[in-house]
């Protein structure tokens, strides 16, 4: 493939990634946070799927392109700021999504996108908590969000707290998408991506190797909800951060229902492939 060829399928995939990424925001927009700060987004996999098709630029870029898109358009149903976007959504979509395709790259296996989409889920996702409520800080009159009323009016171990529930939602949102969304989606595409001769860079490693690096991953989420349910982060989203029993239960169940398949689905898959191959 020429560089010219490579450099403009490089410009398409950034540009077809924004333009997913902008429509799945869209779907979702109408699940925020339960803190009304945020959406719900399941769109997360479209950046995955070019950070390993095109690299962790291809990612970030789209990624970052996509959501600040995505909040422009809302914004004229009410629904989202691009302001904030432009603050928070873009700078945590890009180093998230950048860091997910320079170590998928490195590692290029189903066993590492585990922990590859936890870790930089966790590391965008925090960017994107910590930068809103400092938006919202300073930023933003308290007589005309309730939300920045709330952030104003407590310590910063409350706004330090409210980052963290922010990003325990969404991590907890996100990476099942990521880490069991994916593969299929790879696999579902394949016939398109050959193709265009893009090599997909994601092995199945042998069964047990999978299950050492899922095993650990689903002990890291049930951590997770251990904080959520049974330390005293528990009474602070209960009563700080307005966090209803259903919501926080749902928390729970989503962490151990992800780490529960963790255990099980990618050393079966792995031992399936391979005894087929």
């Amino acid at each position: 493939m020429t560089t010219f060829k490579r450099r403009s399928l490089t410009v398409s995939m950034i540009a077809i990634c924004a333009a997913l990424y902008t429509a799945s925001i869209a779907t979702t927009s109408l699940i925020p946070t339960p803190w009304g700060v945020g959406q719900f987004r399941w769109g997360v996999i479209f950046p995955a799927l070019f950070a390993l098709l095109g690299g962790p630029w291809v990612a970030g870029i789209g990624a970052a392109i996509g959501t600040w898109l995505g909040s422009y358009i809302l914004m004229f149903y009410g629904l989202s700021n691009p302001i904030l976007s432009l603050f928070a959504g873009v700078p945590a979509n890009f180093i998230g999504f950048f860091l997910f395709g320079y170590l998928i790259q490195k590692y290029k296996n189903w066993g590492s996108l585990i922990w590859i989409a936890l870790l930089t889920l966790f590391i965008g996702n925090f960017i994107a908590a910590f930068n809103t409520v400092l938006f919202y800080t300073y930023f933003v009159n308290p007589a005309l969000s309730k939300f920045a009323f709330f952030i104003q009016s407590n310590e910063w171990s409350i706004r330090l707290l409210t980052v963290i529930g922010l990003m325990l939602f969404w991590l907890l949102t996100m990476f099942p998408i990521v880490a069991f969304g994916l593969p299929p989606l790879i696999r579902a595409i394949s016939p398109i991506i050959k193709i265009y001769q893009i090599e997909i860079p994601l092995s199945i490693e042998r069964p047990k190797i999978t299950l050492t690096k899922s095993v650990i991953t689903g002990f890291m989420i049930l951590l997770i909800a251990f904080l959520i349910y049974y330390t005293p982060l528990s009474s602070v989203l209960k009563i700080v951060l307005r966090l209803g029993a259903l919501e926080q239960a749902n928390l729970l169940y989503l962490a151990l229902f992800t780490a529960g398949a963790l255990f099980v689905a990618p050393y079966v898959v792995s031992k399936r492939i391979h005894k087929t191959s």
